[in-house]
């Protein structure tokens, strides 16, 4: 018999980590959902929605190194069809989104690229204005994380990302990477920046500590299959079939927290060029409306997540 292939490829899909144990890193210790952090909303809030106003600059020039995130130009140079649709969206698509929020008094968390901030300053002024929590979410679309960056780039990339902010007076406390995608540096590098929690991984429905070897940073429960971008942008699905399936993960958080005594988290992350188009704002508005309605459920940002963590485990 003849001896197995074993597959070649990159230096990154080395795992250098593997061991027999269940975790194949050193960040966190193996637990289930009964280990979990306890969630205390108050006043009645067994579920906390936590609304994402993803707000992307895609350079048309992106590399594709090491990957090409799900939205980037990738057609030969210039793309200026893809470039300009994710362009509307930080034109007209987003001020739907604020709109919408601003009409139910509701708060959100902006997932914002730093060089959005420096591209469309009419936009910020906005922003700042709506007072909405602020998480920083790299430098743009194109500056992937990723193992194949040298520390000192990385940590540039991410020095460089909260002095832009800086320069509008935002201090956020929170990360969320381009791509969603770390290197093994990336936690310990935020950690170092002066970042306390980073909404990366997509591993939990509660916060949990997350030790970097450079101090402790909160990991922030995130759900990237049911982002618009995923559901609606990859998956094809259609407008009702999306609605429909944040409502069934709400009623199914809000069951398994009054079952537990603790809190749960879902995120509501939204793409300023998928759902701020005309003909899907309103179901943006009317998944707002349902859960607004739905009895024990409540929205929230970073502080006030980080607030109803009583334990961390």
């Amino acid at each position: 018999m003849s001896a197995p292939i074993r597959p070649t490829g990159p230096d990154y899909l080395v795992t250098p980590m593997r061991r027999a144990a269940r975790m194949d890193h050193g960040f966190y210790d193996w637990r289930d959902t009964h280990g979990a952090a306890h969630l205390e909303f108050g006043g009645g809030v067994k579920l906390g929605i936590w609304v994402q106003l993803a707000a992307e600059w895609f350079p048309m020039d992106t590399t594709g190194q090491p990957f090409l995130p799900l939205g980037a130009p990738h057609r030969p140079w210039p793309d200026s069809q893809v470039y300009t649709q994710r362009d509307y969206g930080l034109r007209i698509g987003i001020y739907r989104l604020l709109d919408a929020l601003a009409a139910r008094g509701l708060e959100a968390s902006l997932f914002l690229n730093a060089r959005v901030a420096s591209r469309y300053p009419e936009l910020m002024r906005h922003v700042l204005a709506s007072g909405h929590d602020i998480v920083a979410a790299g430098l743009d679309m194109g500056a992937i994380h990723h193992e194949g960056l040298s520390e000192a780039d990385e940590r540039a990339m991410i020095a460089e990302a909260l002095e832009i902010l800086a320069g509008y007076g935002i201090a956020p406390s929170a990360w969320h990477s381009p791509g969603w995608s770390q290197s093994s540096r990336t936690p310990a590098l935020l950690s170092q920046a002066g970042i306390t929690a980073m909404a990366d991984w997509c591993n939990d429905e509660v916060p949990y500590d997350f030790a970097t070897g450079q101090g402790s940073i909160v990991a922030l429960p995130n759900l990237i299959e049911l982002t618009d971008k995923e559901m609606i942008g990859r998956s094809k699905a259609r407008l009702h079939e999306y609605e429909a399936a944040i409502l069934r993960a709400a009623r199914r958080l809000l069951a398994e927290a009054e079952q537990s005594g603790s809190g749960r988290i879902l995120p509501l992350h939204v793409t300023s060029w998928l759902m701020g188009q005309p003909y899907r704002i309103a179901g943006f508005e009317r998944l707002l409306d349902a859960l607004a309605a739905m009895p024990g459920a409540g929205f929230v940002t970073v502080p006030q997540i980080r607030a109803a963590t009583t334990t961390l485990a």
